[in-house]
């Protein structure tokens, strides 16, 4: 279907050559455009959570410009030059002008959709990184490397994505605008991905077993390597668990249907596995290896979350009090669970 839209959408921009397209033209090349990317990060999300092999490839979309933002989208423009002078004087780079300019440090002004474009792409490439074992040891740490240098030149983009004029409700968990917030959640997920990949726990999400999933989490644990990379990924797990518990956990658990996108239960389950293992090892390891200035740190700043009585009732292990936490508030809400 996508490739087909593709083929169909560049025939069409072909035949008009250089000429600019009406506003008819237009409604019809970007519905289509913005339907190919939902799909694409739709697959996205599948392939994160239970490690099906991506069903659209990056290089669909080559030459196919990044969505425009909400704003013009969904301008109310009556007159066509009133709505041309918008058209042009948004700067909209293609997908593949977008992506290679992250891998060259520089950040590309994009559309809040756009972003959370890009991030999907940035997670397909970690995972094909790590599900390439044939890859010779030095490749995979330049590869990583570079990787490593497009998602922060991604996460700069934010500071300078095309501005979108929209009302952000009081009781919504985010300042800015909506897909930024979600395209973050997706960031974190990736930053995460990129040290530590939990395949065994994907693959048994499929068969919905939780018994499966919980023996693999348990396993898990010795995957977690204690470094300073890792430390940083911890940075994002403990922002990603502090939103909720800054706003909530019990209100966020039970309103999160209905203004949180399915990014932030799917992302946050790897972060949350992540964050639980990582204070486990701490915990064990502790008496015999000092936690480092920059994981006392994080350490402190997690158990600022909870107060003495939370923690004791587990106790006193902050490992299991973030797992019971994160557990009940999956477990709250219908959706999410």
């Amino acid at each position: 279907m996508v490739a087909g839209g593709r083929y169909e959408l560049q025939q069409r921009v072909e035949k008009r050559g250089g000429r600019l397209p009406t506003r008819e033209e237009w409604i019809a090349d970007e519905g289509s455009k913005r339907t190919y990317f939902a799909v694409y990060i739709f697959f996205g999300l599948l392939t994160m959570t239970f490690n099906y092999t991506p069903a659209i490839s990056y290089n669909e979309f080559d030459a196919i410009m990044l969505p425009c933002s909400e704003t013009l989208w969904n301008s109310d423009v009556s007159e066509e030059q009133q709505w041309r002078e918008a058209y042009v004087n948004e700067a909209t780079p293609t997908f593949a002008d977008a992506h290679a300019r992250l891998f060259r440090g520089e950040a590309p002004q994009c559309s809040a959709f756009g972003c959370r474009v890009l991030i999907n792409a940035l997670f397909l490439k970690v995972r094909s990184l790590k599900r390439s074992p044939e890859i010779a040891d030095a490749v995979v740490a330049e590869y990583r490397t570079k990787l490593s240098g497009a998602l922060d030149t991604w996460h700069r983009t934010l500071d300078s994505y095309t501005a979108e004029s929209m009302i952000v409700p009081m009781s919504a968990p985010q300042k800015g605008h909506p897909l930024v917030f979600n395209a973050m959640a997706m960031y974190r997920c990736t930053v995460a991905r990129l040290e530590v990949d939990f395949v065994p726990i994907q693959e048994a999400l499929c068969y919905h077993s939780p018994e499966e999933v919980a023996s693999n989490m348990t396993a898990a644990a010795d995957v977690i390597i204690r470094s300073e990379s890792m430390t940083k990924v911890i940075q994002l797990c403990f922002e990603s668990f502090q939103i909720p518990a800054l706003m909530g956990i019990r209100w966020v658990a039970r309103t999160s249907a209905l203004n949180w996108s399915v990014e932030h239960p799917l992302c946050g389950f790897d972060l949350m596995l992540v964050l639980s293992l990582w204070l486990f090892k701490m915990e064990e390891e502790m008496e015999t290896i000092p936690p480092t200035f920059e994981e006392q740190v994080v350490l402190d700043k997690i158990r600022s979350l909870f107060d003495e009585d939370s923690v004791e009732l587990y106790g006193s292990r902050l490992s299991a009090a973030v797992a019971r936490v994160w557990g009940g508030m999956v477990d709250e809400v219908v959706v999410w669970g």
